[in-house]
């Protein structure tokens, strides 16, 4: 199993924002029980006989809990995984719950990534979608985490939220100007009958044209600024791509522990129970039972699925020797995709043009012959 990564995933929170749909509680009371459930999930799935390429933890707000909880975590990592080779430990935080002690103890645990849930840099907007930073909290957040030798940052921003056009422009004009490595930017998800919803609909009623328009902007203001889009969402100062999220992207391998986590080893994925008391009340030998053997023909779909996402897009000699089919062959809209101008070819590597990234669920629809409304 080559480049198998590790996510874990801790549900816990201050506050829910409004436009959020992980799984994740503002009920501390249950941090002991779920860290003592997820180092049981740990302890019994373990295995030392895979080397461990990244280790994403998420949520949620992993910044939020005990700090000696964190430190019990990376313990029960090592005694139970080969991290030996460990290339990327990433941590994601909020800004408001980043403290020296806390940074000191994940530097010390061999975190060399850090990713802010930044979202906006206008302290309205983020006070209107339920975020409990503001703009300043992330600048000393960032400062602290420098000056303890963090190198490698990213910032969260999302496309979308309750502000005018200009509010997102200057948020990332600013974001691009600061002292990052990624910046990602995430398109706003809306669920109809949310307050957010409501807002969106009543005041700030972009229309996909817009949004569009919006995110190429973003994407010129980065590339200006020195960051590249290697992926949809994502832009990295070079060499600083999340070797973890590639990995995904790739169709690599990946264990997942904790509610909702969602794991990938060898032709099969498990998923853990969505609600975190589901989990917690889940027998520890169940869990990683609700799973699916993914055939060949459905790996296939899905790597060129994520492979597409990438601005460099995928091999055309590695799917051919990992699917023994060739791509064109294999999808029969293909070549005609091609000739329409949606498909690329070049380097041996065939990609969605930088100018049709934005559509390219539609392309994808089409390709895999999908109907876009499921």
């Amino acid at each position: 199993m080559d480049n198998c990564s590790i996510y874990v995933h801790i549900p816990f929170c201050k506050a829910r924002c409004s436009y959020c749909a992980f799984s994740s509680s503002t009920d501390f009371s249950l941090v002991k029980r779920y860290f003592a459930k997820l180092f049981g999930e740990m302890e019994y799935f373990r295995n030392k006989d895979v080397p461990i390429y990244t280790v994403y933890i998420g949520g949620g707000t992993p910044s939020a809990v005990d700090k000696n909880l964190l430190n019990d975590l990376f313990d029960k990592l090592h005694a139970h995984y080969d991290l030996s080779q460990v290339k990327e430990i990433s941590v994601e935080c909020n800004p408001e719950s980043v403290t020296e002690d806390l940074l000191r103890c994940l530097k010390a645990n061999g975190v060399n990534r850090l990713s802010f849930g930044l979202q906006s840099v206008n302290d309205a907007t983020l006070k209107r979608i339920g975020r409990l930073h503001n703009y300043k909290q992330f600048e000393q957040a960032l400062r602290l985490a420098q000056q303890l030798g963090f190198t490698n940052i990213n910032a969260d921003l999302i496309v979308g939220l309750p502000e005018s056009t200009q509010d997102f422009y200057h948020s990332v004009e600013v974001v691009a100007s600061l002292p990052l490595q990624h910046v990602s930017v995430y398109a706003l998800e809306l669920h109809e009958g949310s307050e957010l919803y409501k807002l969106c609909k009543a005041r700030y009623p972009f229309s996909d044209d817009e949004l569009a328009d919006m995110y190429d902007k973003a994407v010129q203001l980065l590339q200006e600024h020195g960051y590249e889009r290697y992926e949809i969402s994502n832009f990295a100062k070079a060499g600083c791509e999340c070797l973890h999220n590639l990995n995904y992207w790739q169709e690599g391998r990946y264990m997942a522990f904790g509610a909702s986590a969602s794991g990938f080893i060898g032709d099969v994925r498990y998923t853990n129970p969505y609600n975190m008391k589901d989990y917690l009340a889940a027998n520890t030998l169940t869990l990683h039972s609700d799973c699916q053997h993914v055939s060949p023909n459905d790996q296939a779909n899905e790597y060129v699925m994520l492979g597409l996402r990438l601005s460099n897009g995928l091999s055309l000699s590695q799917f051919a020797e990992r699917y023994c089919k060739d791509f064109w062959d294999f999808f029969a809209n293909a070549r005609q995709l091609h000739e329409q101008g949606f498909l690329v070819v070049e380097d041996g590597c065939v990609r969605v043009p930088s100018d049709k990234l934005y559509v390219v669920n539609s392309i994808l629809c089409e390709l895999l012959n999908f109907d876009s409304d499921n």
